[in-house]
């Protein structure tokens, strides 16, 4: 078997191209006072976002979109909020704060770029833990999509340095890569 490191070098390049997604899966929120899932459906293409959470975390329905010119959340009862980014708007209409700067690239498995960051690689050159904007991401689990390994279980955890009831917990399980390539270049995975 290669070296994790080199392995993991190549990997990250192949990565780092793929600006195209569409995941279907399920999303738990856990703090120290509440806890909340919901079912997932994230549509990337190159810099647009479409976010749908149904389940107890918006009352129903919630859809976050996120482009060049800002972020959009809509709940179950057609109201509609703008903002600069999806982190602010759903920090402000659910209490939640979550990374979803990092989350764009925790997805397929790698650090968010131009971010310190420290990683700690598997046998098989994937990315097993890693620290980055003051949350801990585990890597649970991997499925293979053609020639492409990609996370479908990832478990991010930040903890605050004052007190206990500021740490929070995200689990994030994919259950379907419908598609995942280049932006214009999506293959079909299941």
């Amino acid at each position: 078997m290669a070296e994790p490191d080199k392995v993991w070098h190549a990997r990250a390049a192949a990565l780092q191209r793929l600006n195209a997604w569409d995941v279907r899966g399920r999303l738990a929120l856990r703090s120290a006072e509440e806890g909340f899932h919901a079912s997932l459906r994230w549509v990337r293409e190159a810099e647009q976002h479409r976010i749908d959470l149904t389940g107890p975390l918006g009352g129903g329905h919630v859809r976050l979109t996120q482009d060049r010119n800002g972020a959009e959340f809509r709940d179950a009862n057609d109201r509609v909020d703008r903002d600069v980014s999806v982190r602010s708007l759903l920090r402000r209409r659910t209490g939640w704060d979550l990374p979803l700067e990092g989350l764009n690239f925790w997805l397929l498995g790698l650090p968010a770029p131009d971010v310190p960051a420290q990683h700690e690689l598997d046998a098989w050159g994937r990315l097993k833990s890693l620290e980055q904007l003051g949350w801990e991401v585990r890597f649970v689990e991997y499925v293979q999509l053609g020639a492409t390994e990609l996370p479908s279980r990832v478990f991010i955890r930040r903890r605050s340095d004052v007190a206990a009831d500021r740490t929070l917990e995200v689990r994030l399980v994919v259950e379907e890569w419908l598609q995942v390539g280049e932006h214009g270049k999506a293959d079909a995975a299941k």
